[in-house]
């Protein structure tokens, strides 16, 4: 049968799609099903290596049975929807993401779609300040910014401040590796200038600013959603960035002053309007959560509560002023406590071994600065969802979902044996 729409027409699909998908949110869904469908269609099984098929056959198949056996089964079974389509998605993108140059192509236009975000969450900040004038705080825009929950932080489109913080952090690691990326990238240019072989494709220089911008504006981003969790990530993020700076002793000063700013900024206005004070960090209601999820665990290790269940255990008035707990803030002890140790075990193995492979690949790839920098700036990102992950939960957005699976799918792209730097057709 011939296929239903060319590779290429997927790519734009997809690449549209995901682009836009912070803001049209819900509104791009039906393309990114429809690439999945297109790409089930044209090549009639998935992408993955048969090892990874199958872990994560298994892993579908013990969440259906923790649903089976869920305290409440009806929520059980619609919290699959935080998991199943984005399983789907990422057993088929590795055909749309083979090479270097459509994973560069996808994260910086992902980079760049970032800046008004970025820029949003800087101008609610300001306007919900107490140290603003009168004037400025009587405006309408300024009194429906300050009428929204979490006072003193930013969350723009997000629905709390803590999933926008979570979302920076995936951009800011694809930033950083892009950076490198692309400097490397003039570095071959020059050196071939007068030869025959292929140049490698540059960024025009007003793209290349707006890549600069859009990555150090996530930092500004971070600061105003007030997540302390946010600040150490992406303190982290630009000390490793600092790390990989042979392309330029420019970058190396980039990632230092960021560090500086950033922890600068922190310490003398505190993060969001929030004060960095080292009783706040101990007096954390977090503690009391994962407490009570422990007690939850020991009660039901095997198949869990069911997904989304911990909300509904959860007895209100448990931890002071807190009525209500959507979940135990640490995505490993989410798991377990929902799905079973079981079920937490095997998508640690399933995301540990994709994230393993690539850390040797990066030192395999050390005689080779571009590619290597594609596959840092995937890593970075998706190191960032991991520590963002010990102290937080935020998966339920669906944009922050998609855009974990889509990164981690770039990561085993590149760490499969047959990746070469051809692009997708465009």
């Amino acid at each position: 049968m011939q296929t239903l729409r060319s590779l290429s027409f997927i790519w734009k699909l997809f690449r549209f799609s995901f682009v836009s998908l912070p803001y049209f949110y819900f509104a791009v869904f039906p393309g990114l099903i429809a690439v999945i469908g297109l790409l089930y269609a044209k090549f009639r099984q998935s992408a993955l290596d048969r090892a990874t098929r199958n872990l994560l056959l298994v892993i579908t198949g013990l969440l259906l049975l923790s649903c089976l056996f869920a305290a409440n089964r009806a929520e059980a079974f619609l919290q699959l929807a935080n998991f199943l389509p984005y399983l789907l998605l990422f057993s088929v993108l590795p055909y749309l993401l083979k090479g270097v140059e459509p994973l560069a192509r996808l994260a910086t236009d992902m980079v760049i779609a970032t800046i008004p975000i970025n820029l949003l969450a800087m101008l609610e900040y300001v306007l919900r300040a107490e140290g603003i004038p009168r004037w400025l705080r009587r405006t309408a825009l300024s009194r429906w910014y300050r009428a929204r929950p979490h006072a003193g932080r930013a969350m723009v489109m997000f629905g709390h401040p803590n999933a926008l913080a979570s979302y920076l952090v995936l951009v800011l690691g694809l930033g950083l590796g892009l950076i490198l990326y692309y400097s490397w990238q003039r570095r071959q240019s020059s050196m071939l200038e007068d030869s025959l072989a292929k140049q490698p494709l540059l960024l025009p220089k007003w793209q290349m600013l707006l890549l600069y911008i859009g990555t150090f504006s996530c930092l500004l981003g971070i600061f105003a959603s007030g997540s302390r969790n946010g600040l150490l990530v992406a303190v982290g993020q630009l000390l490793v960035f600092s790390l990989f700076t042979q392309a330029s002793r420019v970058i190396l000063i980039t990632g230092l002053v960021g560090v500086a700013a950033l922890v600068a900024g922190a310490a003398w206005f505190g993060i969001g309007g929030r004060s960095l004070a080292v009783a706040d960090w101990a007096d954390d209601p977090r503690v009391g959560v994962w407490r009570f999820a422990l007690g939850l665990l020991r009660q039901r290790p095997l198949l869990g509560w069911g997904l989304g269940n911990y909300k509904l255990e959860y007895p209100p008035g448990l931890i002071p002023d807190y009525d209500f707990v959507a979940h135990p803030h640490n995505f490993w002890l989410l798991l377990a406590v929902e799905a079973g140790i079981p079920v937490m075990l095997l998508v640690t193995l399933f995301v540990g071994r994709i994230c393993y492979r690539a850390v040797r690949q990066l030192g395999a790839w050390s005689d080779d600065p571009t590619n290597r920098a594609i596959l840092l700036a995937y890593l970075l990102s998706f190191a960032g969802c991991v520590a963002f992950a010990l102290f937080d939960v935020t998966f339920y957005d669906a944009r922050i979902n998609g855009t974990n699976w889509v990164v981690l799918a770039g990561l085993y792209s590149l760490t499969q044996k047959q990746v070469r730097s051809e692009t997708t057709p465009a």
